[in-house]
């Protein structure tokens, strides 16, 4: 309200402040003048300032994200096959072995030596550039069983480089990197690396989650002197991902559930964020 033209109040006779206005704070009734608005905007800016960060922390820490995988997905990673003449697929990991050896020996054409031997040494090469009207039997098999993959449609470099396959590579700790170096390099064949974190996966307290385009990858290991072992899972053998209390929960089409831990909830949300940007078509 304005009360330039009033020299006294109408009202109670009292003299008017000139060449001003008279505003009061919604927060605490007080008043303010006109000059006094730049340092109340300031006060509410500092106190709101104050106020955010706890309030986004408590909506992360209570919120439970979800992500539920549609066969749209599956079937956009087949379409993509469709555009080559042929398609080669890299074994990457089988839950149960034995029962992808019994199914693979009914389709392809070698021995069930030569069928073992890839399945025993994954990743492996275990289909070389099929026929894309086979790729679909083949790749609904690899479902079947449980066991992940990476199609790579059309020619493909072999033996490429860890700074080809990383392309950030050298912008990872010096430890991660070495953790990365090793593993063997055709574990990421016929993958787009998306996103690379810290975690800890069951009793190892020395994991590493890769979010890949068509896999997700958990490389571990139960003490400082052992080796990296791995878990990849396609993200077509899973039923919904679920991220809460800093952990990301894998379920299976079967209700099976693998869970890794993140250090902080910031990395839980960006591997989240990472995984939506990929199978939320």
């Amino acid at each position: 309200m304005s009360y330039v033209g009033f020299k006294y109040c109408p009202f109670c006779g009292g003299e008017m402040p000139q060449n001003n206005m008279m505003k009061f704070c919604p927060f605490c009734g007080e008043e303010h003048s006109l000059s006094d608005k730049k340092k109340l905007d300031i006060d509410k800016r500092e106190m709101l300032a104050q106020q955010t960060p706890s309030i986004n922390k408590d909506i992360e820490n209570k919120k439970t994200h979800e992500i539920s995988i549609t066969s749209k997905f599956q079937n956009m990673q087949l379409q993509e096959v469709e555009d080559f003449e042929y398609c080669s697929i890299m074994l990457k990991y089988a839950i149960d072995a034995n029962i992808l050896i019994e199914s693979l020996k009914k389709v392809l054409l070698r021995s069930v030596f030569a069928i073992r031997l890839a399945v025993d040494n994954m990743p492996s090469l275990i289909v070389y550039k099929a026929k894309k009207e086979d790729i679909i039997g083949l790749y609904k098999i690899f479902m079947e069983s449980q066991s992940s993959i990476s199609m790579i449609p059309g020619e493909f470099n072999d033996s490429p480089s860890i700074e080809e396959v990383f392309s950030k590579f050298n912008k990872l700790s010096l430890k991660m990197q070495e953790d990365i170096r090793s593993i063997p390099l055709n574990l990421w064949i016929g993958d787009s690396i998306s996103g690379i974190f810290a975690i800890r996966y069951g009793e190892s307290k020395d994991g590493i989650l890769v979010i890949t385009n068509k896999n997700i990858y958990i490389l571990y290991k139960y003490a400082a002197n052992t080796e990296f072992r791995w878990l990849i899972i396609s993200y077509a053998l899973l039923l919904k991902i679920v991220g809460k209390n800093n952990s990301l929960q894998f379920i299976y089409n079967n209700e099976r559930v693998e869970s890794v831990d993140f250090f902080n909830n910031l990395e839980l949300v960006e591997a989240f964020k990472t995984i939506s940007h990929i199978v939320m078509i």
